[in-house]
């Protein structure tokens, strides 16, 4: 058996254990105690050539009767040498990181389990520090020594020593700031530069000379060679992420994330945080008390008045729905000359469909339908072979999406036999949503389907089709099979078929924007060791770069192991529009268009959300003047992203592509929305019980609320406009009519001279937010030009000559938020489904 020593070189001989080297005995080298050592009952058995596997105990300086060891000092006990000590005693957790290559237990007898033995003190080594694990145990401030468990770590021993190194600094930090003394070390100076990281060195991957050679090491002095870092996350010292938040400068943590009032869940049931999905409205409504606050009125209203139609909700939600009518086990379509004419539309409408959707073949269906369909296309999918029951649910999903393409787009206009085409394939819709389940459901019986590429393209088709359709709510639960099903495949790592690679990187695009836009992470495929794919598809090599940093910001914005920097985040914040602009300049072609399209509305969505967190952040710091620079940019991105959105769904050059972007932008409005809110309710609170002697502070934030509610207004009137030009009705558009519908007769009792019945009767639901209102603190001239700055807004939306002429919004039941027992089902839907 080669051993290998600190150095790097093969040793002849194990070596003996210390114990047997002191009596000058043979020793069988057994690990972790020799034979000699177990029958002897000495527990000291350990190997020091061997690095970081085995630690001397306190005891080992003591001799066999129990007697002192003459050498040994007794040292009073000092607080500052204790933690010394500890440090000293660091290769405990050297023992940690580095035994992956840690070997089977050989001697006989039962071991006793390591554990971990401190002796504390009564003093501050006791200090609770959580920078070295993130959580807030006493294992940093002891008086050693302590024994840890074996583990296995994927580190080599260069990166054991450099996390080591950083460690120790981190420590003597903390030690520092407790003792109030420092010493004469810069210890944020990092060493490691030489090499570089990806650089190329002389040295061996253990990064010491390879020199077998012992008469080289006498004859020549030794010299001391830096190892190379081989983690970028552990470069230098991070006060943010090692050291003790108490130790850290409040005003420079971005912490707004952990403002969660955990009281606040059962009054918004049955609204449940999301703490995987940063830029969703329930994770923004669990941590901002003035949103929190409209949606516990709207339940305590809820349960006052309809309390029996909410318990029947409730119990409709728990049951479900079914996916597809009981008893149909057929697979139906349309006659062969109408599926025909419905998949040659699509082609005629969505002309760059192979780029965008590369892994829809329509004309491939056209020659699958003139095969398979005969006097009535109806198919019993358990009497298909894998291939053709595969196509059908492909032919299934393309009719679904020239539906989609149709009914989305109110630039297209339909002749009278193009109408009647439409017309039949609006009814068929239903049932053509049924044979996808069906199909699905079939693949599920069958053993060979999952190792079937044209399965793994059916199941990636019917993913894109559920992040397009606004027919079923993707909210729930999302299981990524098109992902799960590819990485069986190992089609992540596929280098040489291009038709594989094409398909993984159509995979990956649309399962990155699916959880990037909700701020979410996309973990399967994030990473070197999930996804080594050579990037051939255009579209995608437009948008790696972008992608990839923006998986980097999320990441970094769910960071639990340390705490967030708020420079940090500002930095992200700003790098992320450069990203953006740089890849808007790749856009040439139409594809390219319509993709970055959804790239900008992913961008809009997460800035709106990283604004307004920012805004939170600095109104808890009563960061007054930075609040109000950052309200200002917040308000302009509000005005770019509904001239966008709104641009967007009528331009000319997108005709029959909205479908692929629609989804993405009323979700972007109903954020925003929900901003405006709970900028609404700030004002609201101000207005109703700040007393101050500046009257037009107070009088400037009235206007503002009123400006905010107009905003609304006009936001709805442009959906109405949209909704109604459309060939059939959204029911994402629907539902988002709807909340805004309900914050207006919010808004109406809230602008009540005397608000009794609200405030008397449900004040108990949920207690004002706690903490500074920011506007409070505003001085009136900043709050002026704000106000002017929504007015332009709301100009910019819809012309105030041209509003003046339309039947606005009319309130109708502000006591009850606009709730009645006819539409209480849709309104609650339209904020909890």
């Amino acid at each position: 058996m080669n051993v290998m020593d600190i150095r790097g070189r093969k040793m002849k001989k194990p070596p003996a254990c210390v114990q047997c080297r002191k009596r000058k005995i043979g020793c069988d080298r057994v690990k972790p105690i020799c034979s000699n050592c177990q029958k002897n009952g000495k527990s000291d058995c350990f190997y020091p050539d061997v690095p970081g596997q085995y630690v001397v105990s306190n005891s080992a300086s003591q001799n066999v009767n129990g007697s002192r060891d003459s050498n040994v000092i007794d040292v009073p006990h000092n607080p500052e040498l204790a933690s010394m000590e500890q440090i000293r005693e660091y290769n405990t957790r050297l023992q940690l990181l580095n035994a992956q290559h840690q070997q089977h237990r050989n001697s006989p007898g039962p071991a006793e389990p390591a554990q971990f033995i401190p002796r504390t003190v009564q003093t501050f080594e006791n200090k609770p520090v959580s920078s070295a694990n993130g959580s807030a145990m006493h294992l940093n401030w002891v008086q050693g020594p302590a024994i840890f468990d074996i583990m296995t770590s994927p580190y080599t021993q260069e990166e054991v020593l450099w996390k080591e190194m950083d460690f120790l600094k981190s420590r003597l930090l903390e030690l520092q700031e407790i003792t109030g003394k420092k010493v004469d070390v810069d210890l944020r100076i990092d060493h490691r530069k030489q090499g570089g990281v990806g650089g190329t060195s002389q040295s061996t991957a253990g990064g010491v000379d390879d020199d077998d050679d012992d008469d080289d090491d006498v004859d020549q002095p030794t010299s001391v060679k830096r190892l190379k870092p081989m983690m970028d996350g552990y470069r230098s010292i991070n006060e943010f992420r090692d050291l003790d938040p108490q130790f850290l400068d409040a005003k420079a943590i971005f912490g707004v994330f952990h403002n969660k009032d955990n009281d606040l869940l059962s009054t918004l049931n049955p609204m449940t945080d999301t703490p995987n999905s940063v830029f969703n409205v329930p994770f923004l409504v669990v941590r901002d008390g003035y949103i929190a606050q409209f949606y516990g009125k709207f339940n305590n209203v809820s349960k006052t008045n309809f309390n029996d139609l909410m318990s029947q909700w409730r119990h409709d939600r728990k049951v479900g729905m079914p996916l597809y009518p009981k008893g149909d086990s057929q697979l139906r379509f349309p006659n062969r000359s109408l599926t025909q004419e419905i998949i040659t539309k699509y082609i005629t409408t969505v002309t760059d469909n192979s780029s965008l959707v590369p892994i829809l073949k329509p004309k491939d269906l056209l020659q699958t339908v003139e095969l398979l369909f005969g006097r009535e296309s109806i198919f019993g999918p358990s009497k298909l072979e894998l291939p053709q029951l595969v196509s059908l649910g492909q032919v299934a999903l393309c009719l679904l999406l020239t539906y989609e393409t149709l009914a989305s787009s109110v630039l297209i206009p339909l002749r009278d036999e193009q109408l009647t085409m439409f017309t039949q394939l609006k009814d068929w819709t239903p049932t053509l949503r049924a044979n996808v389940h069906l199909v699905r459901s079939e693949l599920d019986r069958r053993t060979d389907s999952s190792r079937s590429v044209d399965v793994l393209r059916f199941v990636a088709l019917w993913k894109y089709y559920e992040t397009v359709t606004d027919s079923c709510d993707n909210e729930i639960f999302d299981g990524d099979e098109d992902v799960h099903m590819a990485r069986h495949l190992s089609i992540n790592h596929e280098s040489q078929n291009q038709l594989l690679i094409l398909l993984w990187n159509f995979i990956y695009r649309n399962y990155c924007w699916r959880h990037l836009f909700k701020g979410e992470i996309p973990a399967m495929a994030a990473g070197s060791e999930l996804n080594s794919m050579t990037v051939i598809d255009p579209l995608l090599n437009n948008d790696i770069s972008l992608i990839n940093f923006q998986i980097d910001m999320v990441k970094y914005l769910h960071t639990r192991d340390s705490v967030m920097s708020l420079v940090k985040v500002l930095g992200l914040k700003d790098l992320f529009r450069v990203k953006l602009h740089e890849q808007n300049k790749k856009c040439y072609t139409t594809a390219a268009i319509i993709n970055g399209v959804v790239d900008s509305l992913i961008y809009h969505n997460s800035m709106l959300f990283i604004d307004y967190y920012l805004l939170m952040q600095y109104e808890s710091l009563k960061e007054i003047e930075k609040f109000t620079e950052c309200y200002r940019e917040f308000l302009q991105l509000v005005q770019e992203t509904l001239f966008y959105v709104f641009s967007n769904l009528a331009n000319l050059k997108f005709a029959g592509y909205e479908f692929m972007f629609a989804n993405k932008s009323f979700a972007t409005l109903n954020n925003i929305c929900h901003m405006i809110l709970g900028l609404y309710e700030r004002c609201h609170q101000s207005t109703q019980g700040y007393m101050s002697s500046d009257d037009n502070l107070k009088t400037e934030i009235g206007q503002q609320g009123e400006t905010l509610t107009l905003l609304l207004r006009k936001i709805l009137m442009l959906l109405q406009d949209y909704s109604k030009n459309r060939k059939v009705a959204s029911t994402q558009i629907n539902k988002l009519i709807c909340k805004i519908r309900t914050i207006l007769e919010y808004t109406a009792l809230c602008a009540k001279p005397l608000q009794t019945t609200l405030d008397q009767n449900h004040t108990e639901s949920i207690l004002p937010p706690k903490g500074i209102n920011a506007f409070e603190n505003m001085d009136s001239s900043s709050m002026l030009k704000i106000v002017n700055k929504l007015r332009g807004i709301s100009e910019s939306l819809i012309k105030s000559d041209f509003y003046g002429q339309r039947k606005p919004f009319e309130i109708a039941h502000p006591d009850t938020l606009g709730i009645t027992r006819e539409n209480f089902q849709t309104v609650f839907n339209s904020f909890y489904s």
